[in-house]
């Protein structure tokens, strides 16, 4: 950055540093801040510039300290020391960076902490407000003024109220747009007294308080009023361009240099003095928008067109005319150098500024075309302003002998009848006879010498008043909103008052009696407001009050218009006295008034009076008094210019602008009409002579018709007004084919331009009524006019009282504008002309009241209403409770008093009590969320209790029923023990012979009966499970008997089956070991990193040496280990989905089978076990969920017992998959059941988008080829096509990821999961497994191909797709930069070289930081963007990922943050179909410990092991945690202010605008973000997720309010947060419909091509090579080449589509392209002229 001081443009230096200044400060602020510091810069203005850039305290004083290493000894720099130098004398290392640890640096400190000999301390304190002063006099006051005034501290507060003195040069830096940027939002007081705090907390206060504003300005000529008020419209229109730019605030900022050049001329007080005044009124939207403007003239000062005093000169547009013009121009205008026009010709005139001249004639142009005026319409002007000079030019001579008046020179007349386009005699006539026009007769007669030279100058000021009338008139309607008169839209405004400041000249006329009496009743109004009502109001509320006097001047106001006797009343009846004279009126004045002490006798001998205005003595000069109070447009003038060939010169002598625009389109009506008819009459003897069309294009392109001529060069057809009249019916013949043709030529220079809105007599008629007020009056011949138009002074009355009713409605802001001194000089400061403007504005009284006043004021029920908070429970609208407030909180006595109905308030007071009041909301809203979160806690406790309770009474009564059961079997078998025990007895008394027990054979066969008779229910239930197989569906299986005794106990070997007691604990304790032996296992996988989430798509693929090991078991386990292998079943599902899948018969059984059965026979062999307890009850606790991919053709096992997997739903066999084959043979099914042998191939990852785009291509083939094989679709195909399609989509999203690293593993879970919810009844369940292994085995064929395409080709560089946005491919953003073309309205000047950038030249301007510069200065920036940093190095990795700025974690690499990438890709492919995907809560716990991982190493965590609503719990996290949020703190008010538009387009246009405003990786991150939203969105089917209830949950978290003081200003934004939200997610919702429908259409289009080729070349194998033509055969490849081209155009169409899908980038509207149509495509100025000229 770069400043210069004093005036006069800086010298431009080449050498240029980076200066890092660091800061020495109490206060917490940034460590340093980087400065671009030129050869020019002083210490003084780096101090200035480390200030702002720091974001320091303004009213502070700091120095700035050299430090350099030997011994650091720190050096002071003077005000006036050149940094740079400094930087030159240092090693060449620290030059260019230098850090602390170097040892040579600059620092910035209080100046107070200085304690060297070096520093001259200053005692003089600086008051950025004059209420801080001890005490307050005219002399302090002065004395402030003045050391501000040297310090170019140019503004000064006094509490609410600026003063301004006008330093008489620009001050550089000081109106760039940073410092639009630094007041924004900003207290008035916080920072230095600047003009744009007015604007902004005018604004604002608008904005919250829902009122009308108003900023007057008041001062004397010179003071610089009309620069302040352009410092005001720019800010103003800034701001609402920050929010939101609709094109009109280009409008708004065009105006101000058309209207100064036709309404400012330079004085001997004033440069650029306004002689007009004018209240600019901008009209807003309750959101800060602007939706119009209406600016209103007031008294055009036309006497000065013709004569002027010594030392001044006429309007500006005529040097800028007759010193800019082209050659070109000068001769098509007949322009002469100024001297030869007796109208600007002076004995003093010296054009010292002609190269200023010529640069304001650029930028007049530039102005009016930002106003919409055409080329063709500012030709028009230009003539008659030339015109007007030569009428001036105009000469009379009278002959001795006839007394006949002769008009001369010729040379002059004819000029003039050119310009005007008049007659010439008519001209002569008009300019010599008079003619008087009764009901019988007209009577003409001849002027005499003087009145012939008054009818010729009376014709100048008129037809220049006209047309100033008719620019206004046309900027209105520039500016004006159509939708006013449509829409009862509440509108709100700020108005910006610039009248003509108070003059006292060498000759005092009419004019400043006007202007002088519009300056007393502005300063009436200013003591109405800051002294009358106030006092009053204290007065009334009877508080402590001593009275403070002010001058009260409305007796001058009632001496200058009371009705019957004021001035302006004596004025208009002497001016309807025929023979009455100018001193006739000044002896009635004197009559009148002559006693009153405001009327000061004349010590002159001249005609003059004096009168005592509350600025001074003012005398007035009578001379021509009447006449300019009588002047009008005569009607020999109005007749004369009524018949003119230009229609142009019509609008401006319109008596009725209506009537004259009906008449207008009728004309136009009737001449179209006649143009169609000939047209028809043409095309119908073109179809009778049958001529061919290539003959006509022919005639066509030859023909030359009358548009085309009318069109060359740079006229183009002017729409702004009716011109029918000046050309013929041919230019109509072709305006449309021509207008179209020009439509299509974007590379011509000069383009037919249409305004976009086009004058109807509606808006016509309310634009004219706004400035009815004050226009041009018109004389024209009447045989029965009976009333003339109404004088000036009474129509400058009325304009007046109507401006004081708009402002007295507003509430106003105060603006005191001072002349620093009279000699024009730069930077002087003249103490006695200061000091009297001090006095007669009155700001030591307006300083003294705003000291002891009361800023604040409530009513006792606003006050309650806001401060209830702090108000015990029940307190009543009495002065007790608020007194016991105030004392309570010890506030002083002197900040505050109580009324009888009002309760006043100090600054310090009120922001105390809301400081207080914030404090407290927040103490309860915190008392709130705890008790809430207590009781949603006790909640949940007591939910998580009643569940435990249950478990465990279901729990004892199944162990219960469990040692029932046992103790059963325990009786019968000792029953039967003691059975077989007492017939042994039996057997031995019996028989006394020695025999063994037969124990064994009894055993035997009670255990043989025993089989019988439990296998006969399970032979019943394979049955019906075979039927209902048969029928389609399944049912659960019956509870098997879990204590059953093995069957065959011939398969065990005898070492371990030696007793069915022994056998049975043997097994159980085999049963321990291998469980513990899987954990181990089990434990080691899950360390390795292995998926052990049972949704995992690889489970079930494990070799069969882990499945058989659990195999080796023993044959049967008791209850308490088969609910021990459920429940870790349900933990792990590695251990679950080992064991194969059997039929539904053995869900819940353990299996028995030999070594030497096959598989195929295992559902006949196994034992089914029964149990009569309860079977629902236990399949809760044994549930499992089902397997992802179910095994199928397992080989033999070689144990004897196996576990069955459980499923919910039977699914199909082999059997009827391979039935499906037969009867659909399309993509081959039977290959589903060799898919999971290839699991192998799964673990592969893509990391090239080509490779997605090629699995996207594959797929598409395969559901192509189903779709036209296959018409009538099974369920299963159904599924299939309907899951693979919708997995294409997701595909498609994922084209955008620059680095993919996607496993095909995930995208298996992914397809699985849309599986699952696509089958959703339960007869569709049963074809989810053949689904997914159908798709496996299409997987499994495209990635062998894959490989094998990689092993052939050689390895490619593929090229990295840049992202499409068009702010970061601009050549012109250098070092992360956001920079776009920026209209300068102002003067300003460059940032980087100090030089000036002029109003209405076009510079660059970062949307971030607001740093400006020319075009040429873009290669000399070298420092990043303060406000869009990004970490360019990418070997620096970032330390955290939870809580830092997102462009550290972000690099050109890595465009959106690792941790957000790999969250939202995997909650998008696992978490879509999940009901409350981002409403529902995780766990703390998991989300705690998920949450440590990532926070140093993203990639570590296999997020398969943690429930989904954890990971999106962590998505939100990582949003809130965001220092500045996705939506930055900056912007958070701009999008706010975008969605309270009303129009929904211009909503959504004012949010995408600010979105493209954001910091680069914000940008990246949001836009990720937003497309993962909408692929949320768009299942909203399945997870209930709308984007409304997705902006609900995640507005919080990217938008929030940067006031975090303020709780009610959160509260109370809510809604607009959401519905920002919203609105992004919704448009790019639609946009993604939109661009997938493209998508859809390319890919049918794409497949017709390959049909059509495929076609054509199987034909072209049939047909033999004899029996073709060689044209033949080359029109066919030529037709099989243009197929090639067409199907490879529309792969990249499809490619960019689907790159696009995520774009936040805001699309163009028609009337976006119209509004680049019509704006200057040059680059500058000077060659956009050049062209014209051309």
């Amino acid at each position: 950055m770069s400043t210069t001081e004093g005036a006069g443009p800086p010298e431009r230096d080449d050498e240029a540093r980076v200066v890092q200044i660091y800061t020495r400060l109490p206060q917490d602020t940034a460590t340093y801040c980087p400065l671009q510091v030129s050869a020019g810069d002083t210490a003084r203005a780096v101090i200035h510039n480390a200030v702002v850039t720091l974001g320091l305290d303004a009213c502070q004083t700091y120095s700035l300290l050299e430090v350099r290493r030997p011994g650091r000894e720190e050096r002071l720099l003077e005000a006036g020391d050149c940094p740079l130098e400094r930087v030159l004398l240092w090693p060449p290392g620290a030059q260019r960076w230098h850090p602390q640890s170097h040892g040579y640096y600059f620092v910035v400190q209080d100046q107070q902490a200085n304690n060297g000999g070096n520093q001259v301390e200053n005692n003089s304190k600086d008051y950025d407000d004059l209420c801080n002063l001890q005490t307050v006099t005219e002399e302090g006051i002065l004395e402030a003024l003045r050391q501000r005034f040297y310090r170019l501290k140019i503004y000064t507060y006094a509490s609410n109220i600026l003063i301004a003195i006008n330093p008489n040069t620009f001050l550089p830096l000081y109106y760039n747009p940073k410092y639009v940027k630094m007041y924004e939002n900003q207290p008035l007081g916080k920072l230095s007294p600047h003009i744009f705090a007015i604007a902004d907390v005018a604004l604002r206060a608008m904005l919250n308080r829902q009122v009308n504003q108003c900023i007057v300005l008041s001062g004397e000529s010179g003071s610089g009023k009309t620069e302040s008020s352009s410092y005001l419209i720019h800010c103003l229109t800034a701001l609402s361009q920050k929010t939101y730019s609709s094109g009109l605030e280009r409008t708004v900022l065009g105006a101000g240099p058309v209207l100064e050049a036709f309404g400012n001329a330079k004085t001997a007080k004033n440069n650029n003095s306004s002689r007009f005044g004018k209240f600019i009124q901008l009209n807003y939207l309750e959101s800060g928008v602007i939706r119009g403007a209406v600016i209103e003239k007031y008294l055009l000062e036309k006497f000065r067109l013709v004569s002027r005093d010594q030392g001044e000169r006429n309007y500006h547009v005529f040097y800028y005319l007759l010193v800019g013009a082209s050659k070109e121009e000068q001769e098509e205008f007949h322009l002469l150098k100024p001297q030869d026009y007796l109208y600007l010709k002076q004995e003093d005139l010296h054009l010292d500024d002609e190269e200023k001249l010529g640069h304001e004639y650029k930028r007049l142009h530039q102005a009016m075309e930002m106003v919409g005026f055409l080329a063709s319409t500012k030709k028009h002007i230009f003539s008659i302003l030339s015109a007007i000079l030569h009428l001036g030019n105009v000469t009379y001579t009278q002959s001795e002998d006839t007394h006949v008046l002769d008009v001369g020179p010729a040379e002059v007349l004819s000029t003039l009848s050119n310009l005007l386009k008049v007659k010439k005699e008519l001209l002569v006539k008009t300019l010599t006879e008079r003619r008087v026009v009764t009901a019988n007769t007209t009577s003409v007669s001849q002027y005499t010498l003087q009145e012939a030279s008054t009818v010729r100058d009376s014709m100048a000021k008129c037809l220049y008043s006209a047309l100033f009338d008719w620019i206004i008139l046309h900027i209105n309607h520039a500016m004006f909103n159509r939708r006013d008169m449509e829409e009862s839209v509440p509108c709100l405004s700020i108005g910006v008052l610039d009248m003509f400041g108070f003059e006292n000249l060498q000759t005092n006329s009419f004019e400043q009696l006007c202007i002088n009496y519009t300056n007393e009743k502005l300063q009436h109004y200013i003591n109405q407001h800051v002294f009358k009502l106030e006092q009053e109001d204290y007065v009334a509320e009877g508080i402590t009050w001593q009275t403070i006097d002010y001058t009260d001047n409305s007796g001058c106001i009632q001496l200058i218009s009371q009705k019957s006797t004021g001035l302006f009343a004596l004025l208009d009846k002497e001016s309807n006295v025929p023979r009455a004279t100018d001193e006739t009126l000044l002896d009635k004045l004197k009559q009148q008034h002559g006693d009153n002490h405001l009327v000061v006798p004349s010590s002159h001998a001249e005609p003059t009076f004096v009168i005592q205005h509350f600025a001074g003595k003012v005398e007035y000069h009578i001379k021509d008094f009447r006449q300019k109070n009588t002047e009008y447009m005569r009607p020999e003038v109005v007749s004369l210019l009524r018949s003119s060939e230009r229609a142009f010169v019509h609008h401006l002598v319109a008596s009725s602008p209506e009537a004259l625009f009906r008449w207008g389109v009728l004309r136009a009506t009737f001449r179209i009409l006649t143009v169609f008819k000939k047209l028809g009459r043409q095309r119908a003897e073109s179809i009778s002579a049958q001529r061919r069309s290539r003959k006509t294009l022919k005639e066509m392109k030859q023909h030359s018709s009358a548009v085309e001529r009318l069109s060359s060069n740079s006229l183009t057809l002017d729409f702004s007004f009716d011109r029918s009249d000046e050309h013929p019916l041919d230019v109509f013949e072709d305006i449309f084919v021509n207008y179209e043709k020009r439509k299509k030529n974007r590379g011509s220079r000069q383009k037919q331009l249409i305004p976009k809105n086009l004058m109807d007599l509606q808006s016509l008629r309310h634009i004219v009524g706004l400035a009815a007020h004050d226009r041009t009056s018109k004389f024209i011949f009447h045989p029965h006019r009976r009333t003339k138009p109404p004088t000036v002074g009474t129509q400058f009355q009325t304009s007046l009282g109507k401006l004081m009713e708009t402002i007295e409605k507003a509430e106003p802001f105060f603006i005191f504008c001072v002349r620093s001194n009279a000699e024009k000089k730069e930077l002087l400061f003249d103490e006695e002309l200061v000091l009297q403007q001090i006095k007669y504005q009155g700001i030591q009284q307006i300083v003294h009241i705003q000291k002891s006043g009361y800023s604040a004021k409530y009513t006792f029920k606003e006050f309650v209403e806001k401060f209830r908070m702090l108000l015990p429970k029940g307190a009543a609208l009495t002065p007790e409770h608020i007194t016991e407030l105030f004392e309570k909180m010890a506030l002083d006595k002197t900040n505050y008093q109580i009324g009888k109905t009002k309760v006043f308030l100090k600054e310090k007071g009120r922001q105390l009590l809301q400081d207080t009041r914030n404090k407290e909301v927040m103490r309860q809203i915190i008392i709130l969320q705890r008790w809430f979160r207590a009781c949603l806690l006790r909640l949940h406790f007591r939910q998580k209790k009643d569940a435990t309770m249950i478990i465990q009474r279901n729990w004892r009564e199944f162990y219960e029923n469990q040692n029932q059961a046992a103790t059963v079997i325990q009786t019968a078998w000792r029953s039967l023990l003691k059975k077989s025990k007492h017939q042994q007895e039996k057997e031995d008394d019996k028989n006394t012979s020695d025999t063994r027990p037969g124990r064994d054979s009894l055993t035997k066969k009670q255990l043989t009966r025993q089989h019988k008779v439990e296998l006969s229910p399970s032979r019943t239930q394979q049955k019906s499970r075979s039927r209902e197989k048969r029928e389609g569906r399944g049912s659960p299986p019956l509870l098997n008997r879990p204590l059953s005794l093995p069957l065959d106990p011939i398969g065990c070997n005898d070492d371990r089956c030696t007793s069915p007691s022994k056998s049975s604990l043997l097994q159980r304790y085999t049963d321990i070991e291998g469980f513990k032996e899987k954990a181990e296992r089990w434990k080691e996988r899950k360390s390795e990193g292995e998926r052990t989430d049972e949704s995992s798509p690889e489970i079930g693929r494990r070799p069969d040496v882990q499945k058989n090991e659990f195999q080796l078991k023993g044959k049967s386990m008791s209850v308490d280990e088969l609910s021990k292998i459920s429940s870790s079943g349900s933990d792990s599902s590695p251990s679950t989905n080992e064991i194969p899948t059997e039929t539904d018969g053995a869900r819940f059984s353990f299996l028995a089978r030999s070594t030497n059965e096959d598989s195929g026979q295992q559902g006949s062999n196994q034992s089914q076990l029964t149990t009569p307890e309860k079977i629902w009850f236990l399949s809760k606790f044994l549930k499992k969920r089902a397997p992802k991919y179910s095994p199928v053709n397992e080989p033999p096992s070689n144990t004897a017992v196996t576990l069955a997997n459980y499923t919910p739903h039977s699914y199909h066999s082999p059997n009827q998959s391979s039935e499906m084959v037969r009867r659909n043979p399309t993509i081959r099914i039977s290959r589903a059941t060799r898919a999971l042998q290839c699991n192998t191939s799964l673990e592969r990852e893509i990391t090239d988008t080509n490779e997605l785009r090629n699995l996207d291509e594959f797929l598409g083939i395969q559901v192509n080829e189903l779709q036209s094989r296959i018409k009538d679709l099974s369920p299963t195909e159904s599924i299939f096509l309907t899951a693979t399609m919708q997995f294409r989509d997701t595909i498609k999203g994922m084209y955008s990821v620059q680095k993919p690293q996607i496993g095909y593993k995930d995208l298996m879970k992914g397809y699985h999961n849309k599986v699952n919810t696509l089958a959703g009844s339960k007869k569709k369940k049963t074809e989810v497994s053949l689904v997914v292994n159908l798709f496996q085995s299409v997987l499994d064929g495209f990635i062998r191909g894959e490989l094998k395409r990689v092993e052939s080709e050689p390895a490619k560089t593929t090229k990295k797709k840049k992202k499409r946005r068009k702010k970061d491919t601009c050549p012109n953003s250098p070092l992360d930069h956001l920079f776009s073309t920026y209209q300068v309205n102002i003067m300003q000047s460059c940032d980087l070289c100090g030089s000036y950038i002029w109003g209405m030249e076009k510079a660059y301007m970062c949307s971030a930081c607001k740093l400006i510069c020319h075009k040429k200065c873009l290669s000399k920036i070298i420092t990043d963007c303060s406000t869009r940093c990004a970490r360019q190095d990418d070997s620096i990795p970032g330390s955290l990922h939870f809580g830092v700025q997102v462009c550290v974690l972000t690099s050109k690499a890595v465009p959106v943050p690792k941790v957000v990438e790999l969250l939202l890709l995997y909650v998008e492919l696992n978490g879509l179909y999940t009901e409350g995907i981002y409403r529902k809560s995780g766990s703390t716990c998991r989300a705690r410990e998920l949450h440590q991982i990532l926070e140093t190493d993203p990639e570590r965590p296999c997020l398969d092991s943690y429930p989904i609503h954890t990971i999106t719990g962590l998505v939100k996290r990582w949003l809130r945690e965001l220092p500045d949020p996705l939506m930055t703190f900056a912007l958070y008010s701009d999008f706010l202010h975008a969605v309270e538009l009303p129009e929904k387009a211009e909503r959504i246009r004012a949010v995408y605008q600010k979105v493209d405003e954001l910091p680069l990786a914000n940008y990246n991150t949001l836009e990720r973000l937003i497309f993962h939203l909408v692929r949320v969105a768009k299942e909203e089917k399945h997870n209930k997720m709308s984007p409304s209830s997705l902006a609900i949950v995640f507005a919080p978290c990217i938008l929030r309010s940067p006031d975090v003081d303020d709780p009610f200003l959160g509260m109370k934004d809510v809604g607009k947060t959401t519905m920002c939200v919203e609105v992004l997610i919704s448009e790019q919702f639609r946009r993604y419909n939109e661009k997938m429908q493209n998508i859809q259409e390319l890919e049918y289009a794409e497949a017709l091509a390959v049909n059509q080729l495929k076609l054509r070349r199987q034909n072209t194998l049939v047909e033999k090579p004899s029996q073709l033509d060689v044209p033949d055969q080359a029109n066919s490849d030529e037709i099989e080449r243009t197929l090639m081209e067409r199907i490879k155009s529309i792969k990249q169409e499809k490619v960019d589509l689907a790159c696009r899908l995520p774009d936040l980038e805001q699309e163009q509207s028609d009337n976006d392209n119209l509004d680049s149509s019509s704006s200057m495509s040059s680059e500058s100025l000077e060659e956009s002229l050049d062209s014209e000229g051309q």
